[in-house]
């Protein structure tokens, strides 16, 4: 390609040439993806140039040339956005995986804790408790006889009981 001075190509080399441009058989399999659009401009100068110089055929070709190639580009942009979006799926993925796991190993610490301060609590109860229990043991022990007291009704049973022998003596 010729270049002009600002360093912009001229796109007329492909005149140079004995067959035409269009007509040429491209192999879409190697075409430079980064390059599809420089492609496409070329292609569409050529069909400008074509159809100023009255040939359609060549027009036309150039025409389904560029028809191809937009469909290369859009299947490009298609395959990109999908990587794009797998990775900044898994990116995600990591990240969630990455919180979760953060997150797990806070709240085994924090439950390991509680869990810990839990028990403390419950020795303290049942300490508390078997004080209680032997503090009332020790009360009823001293405040109550040994011996049970004989209920009024027993005691009424007694009176009677020793008023009738000493009738019957």
């Amino acid at each position: 390609m010729k270049k002009q001075e600002n360093n912009k190509p001229t796109r007329t080399d492909y005149l140079s040439t004995k067959s035409s441009f269009s007509s040429k058989t491209i192999d879409f399999s190697k075409i430079n993806k980064d390059k599809i659009e420089e492609y496409i401009e070329l292609m569409q100068e050529h069909q400008m140039n074509c159809v100023k110089a009255r040939n359609f055929i060549e027009a036309e070709l150039a025409k389904q040339r560029v028809i191809q190639l937009r469909k290369i580009q859009e299947k490009k942009q298609f395959n990109d956005a999908t990587k794009r979006q797998g990775r900044e799926t898994q990116e995600l993925k990591n990240t969630k995986l990455k919180e979760l796991k953060a997150f797990n190993t806070t709240f085994d610490i924090k439950y390991s804790e509680e869990m810990s301060k839990l028990e403390d609590m419950l020795v303290e109860l049942r300490n508390k408790q078997d004080q209680e229990f032997q503090e009332y043991i020790e009360n009823v022990e001293n405040n109550y006889p040994t011996e049970p007291k004989p209920s009024n009704d027993l005691i009424d049973l007694q009176k009677q009981l020793d008023y009738y022998i000493k009738t019957e003596e």
